[in-house]
């Protein structure tokens, strides 16, 4: 154990002496809230399945039949035989019953909690006369969905103020009658995130996993690289076994990146006790110091690293040279930059089908799963370990933390073997014959 330590210090003390390593502190975070991937073709696509929604109408003018009406225009396909929308309940109420219309509002609120509901349109009795008593309640940010509401409620609206208007009007009148609305979206708590608020937040969580996973995975696959072609390795195994060797360079560089990221914490801790005298977004606070969030990101973080960092020690011990590495790197990577290229397409739909499949595979998990936890944790009253948000992360931390055992186990395997093997690249079946050893 003590030969694991001082193979882990080296490597803790070469990263955070450097210089690079007090810029990466400040450069890392900035750069990432700067970096903005948006693949509009993504979030262009329909569902696949059809949409339900509940209305409730208190405007006494059967607004919500007409906008359910109105509704039937939409397809998923083109021969017009799915739906897109299925409106399962219109609850007219009496305009003066705003205890009734709280009571409607919090059982479906709970049906968008359980997936039984993906929105409900609330229809006040003030709302021909404005926007204030007019909101639509759902977890999802679809902006093809919203868009599409606000059209058909636009056009409702502005016939019922035509209706109940004089016959000669002027110009300006018209338009003021016919104004189209800004739709108000809440969750499924009552409050209001903006989309770009949580999308440009996940971003900035999941680029540090990926700047530190990438960063310091690749530093471990080149220190393993230049101690084999410079014959260190040979002195090195004959002090340590090559399982504390391995361990000590991924710990190692490892504790490096905790460093960082706790002093990132430390930061945050004096703005969030500053964040008073600071005009700050709400909103924005809510992500930012959400508690589910934050240990989440953390233990992904942690396990992202080992397991990525493990893959590249595995890459480091059976090539000679950097050059011969970029084969392995590419796929690797790709695995990581996933999330940026399907982010757009998870997020307006962080329970789909693709984004549970993608959280739940441990390559894609730390960072698809935190994605998911920003977008959902925040909409959620009460967390717990045994169903919702919490449980899936919980589940998805559970199995990258059983591939990290299987990486380690394979990668020390061939770690053993490899380290001192030179000259031609190791095939496949030599590969699988240095785990039978």
């Amino acid at each position: 154990m003590s030969k694991f330590f001082v193979v882990f210090k080296r490597e803790y003390a070469q990263v955070v002496k450097k210089k690079s390593f007090l810029v990466g502190i400040f450069l890392t975070p900035a750069l990432m809230a700067a970096f903005v991937m948006l693949p509009a073709f993504l979030a262009r696509q329909k569902a696949s399945e059809t949409e339900h929604l509940a209305v409730i109408d208190q405007s006494g003018s059967g607004i919500g039949a007409a906008f359910a009406k109105a509704l039937e225009r939409y397809f998923i396909d083109d021969e017009e035989t799915v739906p897109y929308y299925a409106v399962d309940r219109i609850i007219e109420l009496d305009r003066a019953d705003s205890s009734g219309r709280a009571a409607v509002e919090d059982s479906l609120r709970l049906l968008i909690n359980d997936k039984e509901l993906k929105y409900f349109l609330v229809v006040g009795e003030d709302a021909s006369g404005g926007e204030a008593d007019l909101y639509l309640v759902t977890n999802s940010d679809n902006f093809r969905s919203i868009s599409w509401f606000e059209q058909r409620l636009s056009d409702l609206l502005s016939a019922r103020r035509l209706e109940k208007s004089n016959v000669n009007l002027s110009i300006d009148s018209v338009l003021s009658l016919t104004q189209p609305i800004d739709l108000t979206i809440q969750d499924a708590k009552g409050e209001s995130i903006p989309f770009m608020v949580k999308y440009f937040s996940a971003l900035v969580f999941v680029g540090i996993m990926f700047g530190m996973m990438i960063g310091y995975g690749q530093l471990v696959m080149r220190s393993v690289i230049e101690e084999k072609n410079s014959r260190i390795m040979e002195v090195l195994i004959s002090s340590v076994s090559p399982f504390q060797l391995m361990l000590g360079k991924i710990i190692g560089l490892g504790a490096a990146t905790l460093t960082q990221v706790a002093i990132w914490f430390a930061l945050g801790a004096v703005m969030f006790v500053m964040r008073s005298a600071v005009s700050v977004d709400p909103s924005i606070d809510r992500i930012v110091f959400d508690p589910v969030i934050i240990v989440f990101f953390i233990l992904f973080l942690v396990s992202g690293y080992l397991l990525f960092s493990t893959l590249f020690a595995l890459v480091g011990s059976i090539v000679n040279t950097e050059k011969e590495a970029q084969n392995f790197v590419a796929p690797i990577t790709i695995l990581m930059v996933l999330p940026f290229l399907l982010g757009i397409a998870v997020v307006q739909e962080p329970n789909s089908t693709l984004a549970v499949a993608l959280s739940l595979f441990p390559f894609t998990a730390p960072t698809m799963m935190m994605m998911r936890v920003v977008f959902i944790a925040p909409t959620v009253a009460e967390h717990s370990l045994f169903s919702g948000i919490a449980a899936e992360a919980t589940l998805s931390f559970l199995i990258v933390v059983a591939a990290v055992a299987g990486m380690i186990w394979l990668t020390s395997r061939i770690f053993r073997v490899g380290i001192l093997m030179y000259g031609k690249r190791p095939t496949l079946p030599e590969i699988i014959k240095w785990v039978k050893y």
